[in-house]
This record gives structure tokens, C-alpha cells and sequence, in this order.
């Protein structure tokens, strides 16, 4: 049976994953050290299949990870399937700027210092983890794994492959933000599984997103 690997968002540490993982037989949280210059894509793709390409798996890819799905299918030899959770879908040969909406991302160029992004949580007017991470330690512990990642990132244009398109793949869906995702996914004929939790909840409620993942794609 392919295992699953817990891929988490550029904007995200691996520690996101590391509570669904313990709960999942045999899946692995992937710790890809980030984005960086100049292979955005293919650096990324080939730290994490150097991780676990020596058997059949399962990419589970996070909300920004979404993106990374072509350039992963590329670099693997052994990928059985793709679930996005709560995820942008893949923009091949386009960047995530050109992806995302305009206003987004010129709230995002406006908050970069030194080039580089503040932490996700300091995205927003309002740190939105007291009321995603109740329980202080975890929050803590969350906040410590959240990486500056370089502005530039989001202009680098992610490989123009389709690969992707031919495997197996699901959604999953966890907060409103990603309605118009799902939708799309339904078109694609995927399996679709909707629960009212949180953009972090595999962080915060691993057994209902294992309970989830189980049996897909």
C-alpha cells in the first residue's frame, strides 16, 4: 500500500503535519527545508522525493504545496497519487502571483521586509492562531516553524508539466477559503470530502484529518 507523505505549505513548517502523521500508519511528515533561488520547483521536488521515492506514495499537499504537484510528479518514480488539503490547485508554467488575486499579493509585497515575507501569522491584521491553536504549547510550537520565505518566490514560474494531471488525486476541504478549489476538483470527477474544521487543522485535530485521508485517493 502507498504511504502517505505529509507535504506541507512553503509558508508552513513540517511541524503542521507531525500530529496527523502519528496518526496515520506509516505516513511521514516531510521537513523539504523550504523554498529557495534558483530552482524554486525542482530544488523542492528533489529534496522531497529524495525522501521517499523508493517506494509506492501518496503526496498530501497543503495549501500552498498545491503548486508543487507538477514539479513533484516530474522528479518521481514512484508516486501513486496526489490529495490536496484545503490547497490551491497546480499553475503549471504560470507563477503563484499570477495565480493568486492581484490585491492579495500587493498586500503581501506591501508587509515583505528585506525581500522576505513575515511569518503567516503576521499576515493579517489579527494573528488568527490564538483562535486556531488554543492550547498555547502547540501554538508556540507552530509559530516557532514558520519560515520567512523570499517575495521572490512568488514570482518564480512553476514547471510547465502534466504529469500530474494523470495520477490518481482527491481534495479535501476544510475551511470556506477553498470552496472554489473544491468545486473545481468535483469537475475534474475526483472524490471530494468536505468538514467544517480550520485551514490548520491537521495540526490541531490530526485523528479527524487522518479519519479524512484514510482510504484516498
Amino acid at each position: 500500500m502507498p504511504r502517505f507523505v505529509l507535504i506541507p505549505s512553503p509558508f508552513v513548517g513540517a511541524v503542521s503535519w507531525h500530529a496527523t502523521a502519528a496518526a496515520l500508519p506509516d505516513a511521514i511528515a516531510c521537513d523539504y527545508g523550504g523554498v529557495s533561488a534558483p530552482d524554486w520547483y525542482d530544488g523542492m521536488a528533489r529534496r522531497i522525493v529524495a525522501q521517499c521515492d523508493a517506494r509506492p506514495w501518496i503526496a498530501v499537499l497543503h495549501s500552498g504545496a498545491g503548486g508543487f504537484a507538477p514539479a513533484i510528479a516530474s522528479a518521481a518514480a514512484h508516486l501513486a497519487g496526489v490529495i490536496f488539503v484545503d490547497a490551491i490547485l497546480p499553475y503549471p508554467g504560470k507563477s503563484y502571483s499570477e495565480n493568486a488575486p492581484a490585491d492579495f499579493i500587493a498586500q503581501l509585497r506591501r508587509v515583505t521586509i528585506d525581500g522576505n515575507l513575515p511569518p503567516w501569522n503576521k499576515w493579517f491584521e489579527a494573528d488568527p492562531l490564538p483562535r486556531l491553536f488554543p492550547d498555547s504549547a502547540a501554538r508556540e510550537a507552530f509559530a516557532r516553524d514558520l519560515p520567512r520565505v523570499p517575495f521572490a518566490f512568488l514570482e518564480a514560474v512553476s514547471p510547465d508539466a502534466s504529469g500530474w494531471e494523470n495520477l490518481p488525486a482527491a481534495y479535501v476541504q476544510l475551511s470556506s477559503a477553498y470552496d472554489m478549489e473544491a468545486r473545481d476538483a468535483e469537475r475534474r470527477g475526483w472524490i471530494v470530502r468536505r468538514a467544517r474544521l480550520h485551514h490548520l487543522a491537521m495540526a490541531s485535530e490530526p485523528e479527524k484529518i487522518a479519519e479524512l485521508l484514510s482510504g484516498l485517493p
